[in-house]
């Protein structure tokens, strides 16, 4: 659960302007029909002209014949009346609620409805419908989200804001979209020139493309349109190599052309044809929330960060070596696929795949792209083509194919491995997904690992950034020369994660480190400086403000594209407030909980807000709606123990503080604070339980170890000092402080 809420930080009758567009725009799609008739079919069929519809008899896949359905104590009535296809509700007995159904949104493996809820918000009901096959399990309605209940006050009420279409939806599944968002009245004008993702979603404005073709004067040099995609490389196999290598320029083409729908990621400019992704795009990287140690998916993040990480990325494989683009379909059925580059005489065979021919097991997607389902019944296969590593599995908790097949016959992954090992496969225990682990848990002692993996261009672009992000967690003078290495970095990625990591350092570092780079070519990496810079720049000389003046200027201007969004907000507030402006914090802290009221990220900071300014009774009621809405956030427990700390009521505080510790986002600060809270009530026995337990769960944290060291001595406990010492001796072998311990306890027992 605590994933759920990261993500919710990381995913009347509509205006009369928004079925105008509809009704007027016309169809630019139809256009190109006489032209390009098959790949105008293609589109027809495709998940793209489906992406998005109007609710009628061609496009509604759920049964309207009036269906009941109950879900979370509401009641569903579907059905069909002059025409229209509604929904009553029924929240609680005897009020219902009528709506009609305005749109269709998707249509396999689930088909969602859109429905107007007044001041131009289009609302996707998390009610779906399942269509597949009745034997597979669908012909049914089913709940998004079945195990979570649902209540009008929870931030995926389908009446709230993660459930917005305009917001979170639109700009992929509609073709030039404006979202026209008003924040004042937190409204929408939204207009669209195709209700779904037609020819000039993807190839810009066809004015001029249609023009040269009704002249003749159309050519390969001379189409109309602004930017003209490459081909994706051709592949060839030379004789005895058992991979194709490739003939062309690699490019990044399909990558700034599909990327932006296809990931997850935070919008940072309007998206124009032949953009860079990272000029338009803010990449979310591997983190433990979103992605497993190994980059495998774990939460929903389209394919993009998968495809990013992989050998087929780094060797200039694209989206159109493996897909139709008009479709979206493979362009061969099974391993033929993969025979484009893969010669099947060394690859499609046993002797390579170890299972029979023609089985599930010999399929290649089922080993190396696993499927993970999503909304319940949408199964999406992962994009890094990994390799299944039972021994990784074992040591990091990852998933791998051979136990997802295996587990049913009582299969475990020390079972996969040794199979493994008797077909000639040894466990790669160098992968970088065992630095990943280390780093996600704090422990300092990774850090010579880290900087030979980051160095290491070997290692995918996605990689080598994700492990030096996490830096700014645990800075030192090897991240900070690391930093300054990988500014240089040729890929906007990594040199936007050196940016990052160097937050947390003094701020005459960073500005030393960081100003020659105000003028970088990729807008990510100029908003990641803007952000990690901000609160220097009424330090500075005069001679010196404007140039970042400018830069952060441009960064407030690239996040007007996504303030309806909370996240957005936040990340204003965050901004004003290192700029000095705490009215303008406020009230962009004030429009993130007007856009989506139980926010917890904007909830918690909102409180800091006011303790910090004391006023403690506006604190103390936005830690309590916190911990209402996330009960299970350890940053809310947190917060609130800490909060009546403060106030003095320290007993009351210790509940809260412990149960921040026992969440799965816990951080190591939360087992110190309450460790040191418990101590602070006569309760040193209990402080060393929680820091042993903390110190096995995040190793190497020379706060706790000191502390932990303190209370030990402090109940006269030595025997489990050296271990302890023997862990700060590995961490920090300069302190002062250690050294004096040593000394202490390397002592002869005469001279005690």
């Amino acid at each position: 659960m605590s994933r759920f809420y990261f993500v919710l930080f990381l995913l009347g009758s509509l205006l009369p302007q928004l079925s105008a567009a509809v009704e007027n725009a016309g169809h630019a799609s139809e256009s190109c029909k006489g032209c390009h008739e098959q790949q105008y079919q293609q589109w027809q069929q495709s998940h793209h002209y489906r992406s998005m519809q109007p609710a009628n008899e061609d496009f509604v896949l759920g049964d309207f014949a009036g269906q009941r359905v109950s879900f979370h104590g509401v009641n569903y009535r579907f059905y069909r009346d002059n025409e229209k296809y509604w929904l009553d509700l029924e929240p609680e007995p005897g009020k219902i609620e009528r709506y009609e159904i305005r749109y269709t949104f998707g249509f396999f493996p689930l088909q969602q409805y859109l429905l107007e809820i007044g001041n131009g918000h289009l609302q996707a009901l998390n009610v779906a419908w399942d269509s597949r096959p009745q034997a597979e399990g669908g012909q049914r309605w089913f709940h998004l989200r079945p195990d979570i209940n649902i209540t009008p006050e929870h931030p995926f009420h389908w009446k709230r804001h993660f459930q917005n279409w305009n917001s979170r939806c639109a700009d992929c599944h509609s073709t030039r979209l404006e979202k026209n968002y008003d924040p004042v009245e937190h409204s929408y004008q939204t207009t669209w020139t195709e209700v779904n993702v037609g020819c000039e979603a993807c190839h810009g404005s066809g004015e001029k493309h249609i023009a040269l073709a009704e002249s003749g004067e159309i050519s390969g040099t001379n189409s109309g349109f602004v930017k003209k995609i490459s081909p994706p490389l051709s592949w060839h196999f030379k004789p005895d190599n058992p991979i194709a290598e490739p003939t062309g320029s690699k490019n990044d083409d399909y990558l700034n052309q599909c990327g932006s729908c296809h990931a997850l990621r935070t919008q940072i400019d309007e998206y124009q044809s032949g953009l860079a992704f990272h000029d338009s795009n803010r990449l979310r990287l591997v983190s433990d929330e979103t992605y497993f140690a190994d980059g495998q998916v774990r939460e929903e993040a389209f394919v993009v960060g998968s495809f990013l990480q992989s050998k087929m990325y780094s060797k200039g494989v694209t989206c159109g070596n493996c897909h139709d683009p008009h479709s979206g379909k493979t362009l061969a059925e099974g391993n033929t696929l993969c025979s484009q580059c893969h010669r099947p005489e060394v690859y499609d065979t046993a002797d390579h795949h170890h299972h029979a021919d023609g089985s599930e097991g010999a399929a290649c997607v089922n080993c190396h792209m696993p499927q993970r389902n999503f909304m319940e019944v949408d199964a999406r296969r992962d994009h890094s083509f990994t390799i299944p590593r039972p021994h990784l599995s074992a040591k990091a908790g990852v998933p791998n194919s051979c136990i997802s097949c295996h587990a049913a016959d009582g299969k475990d992954n020390d079972w996969a491995t040794e199979q493994l090992l008797e077909w000639g496969i040894e466990p790669n225990r160098n992968h970088w997904a065992y630095i990943n682990q280390r780093a996600q848990i704090g422990d300092i002692l990774v850090t010579r690992a880290m900087e030979k993996a980051v160095s290491d261009t070997a290692l995918p672009a996605m990689v080598r950034a994700s492990l030096l992000d996490q830096f700014s967690l645990m800075p030192s003078k090897v991240s900070v020369e690391l930093a300054r290495k990988q500014l240089h970095d040729p890929n906007p990625l990594v040199r936007r994660a050196a940016v990052s990591s160097l937050q947390a350092v003094s701020p005459q570092i960073r500005w030393q480190i960081l100003s020659p780079h105000l003028q970088d070519g990729s807008r990510s990496v100029r908003f990641q400086l803007a952000e990690v810079l901000a609160d220097l720049l009424n330090q500075l000389p005069a001679k010196e403000r404007q140039p970042l003046e400018s830069l952060i200027q441009e960064y407030r201007e690239s996040m007007a594209f996504s303030a309806d969004s909370p996240a957005t907000q936040l990340a204003i507030a965050s901004l004003e407030l290192n700029l000095g402006d705490r009215d303008k914090a406020l009230s962009a802290y004030r429009q993130a909980l007007r856009i989506e009221p139980n926010f917890v990220p904007a909830l918690l900071n909102l409180a800091e807000f006011y303790r910090a300014s004391g006023s403690d009774e506006q604190s103390r009621s936005l830690y309590e709606r916190a911990l209402e809405v996330a009960p299970d956030s350890g940053a809310a427990q947190h917060s609130y123990g800490l909060y009546l700390i403060r106030q003095q009521q320290q007993d009351l505080a210790l509940p809260y503080l412990k149960a921040a510790v026992a969440q799965s986002d816990a951080q190591p600060r939360f087992a110190f604070v309450y460790a040191v809270a418990l101590d602070a009530q006569g309760q040193t026995e209990t402080a060393i339980e929680v820091l042993t337990a903390a110190v096995n769960r995040w190793p190497n944290q020379y706060d706790m170890l000191m502390t932990l060291i303190h209370y030990l001595e402090k109940v006269g406990d030595i025997n489990p000092i050296y271990q302890h010492l023997s862990a700060l001796t590995a961490i920090a072998p300069a302190s002062q402080d250690v050294r004096r311990l040593v000394q202490k306890y390397t002592r002869a027992p005469e001279q005690e």
